[in-house]
């Protein structure tokens, strides 16, 4: 994650706030205290300071640019040539699994 994820909001005329980012694994919002070492430390990484007057408790990350809230962006679906799976197919497989001789096959084929 690179310093233009992570959103720093200073408390006027201090050195504390918070800062917010998007976890990079479940993509849920992550907000927290920064303190004037926190703060240091992000400017020096180069995280820029939000204008306070734009953030508020729902944002969780913000374009510093535009001030628009992005959203994570999508995984990345494979391309597949097969239909789609249906109730049908996973009757058709919770037999098959019910099946010792289609089960023997299988582990031999592999």
């Amino acid at each position: 994650m690179g310093p233009e994820a992570i959103l720093l909001s200073v408390q006027r005329g201090g050195s504390e706030g918070t800062y917010r980012f998007v976890c990079p694994e479940c993509m849920g919002p992550v907000e927290k205290r920064a303190d004037r070492k926190i703060v240091a430390l992000l400017v020096s990484a180069g995280v820029d300071v939000a204008d306070p007057s734009v953030v508020t408790a729902t944002q969780t990350q913000l374009d510093l640019q535009t001030h628009e809230v992005l959203t994570p962006p999508a995984p990345p679906r494979p391309e597949m040539d097969a239909p789609p799976f249906t109730i049908d197919d996973v009757i058709r497989f919770h037999f098959l699994l019910r099946d010792d001789e289609f089960l023997k096959e299988l582990i031999e084929g592999a």
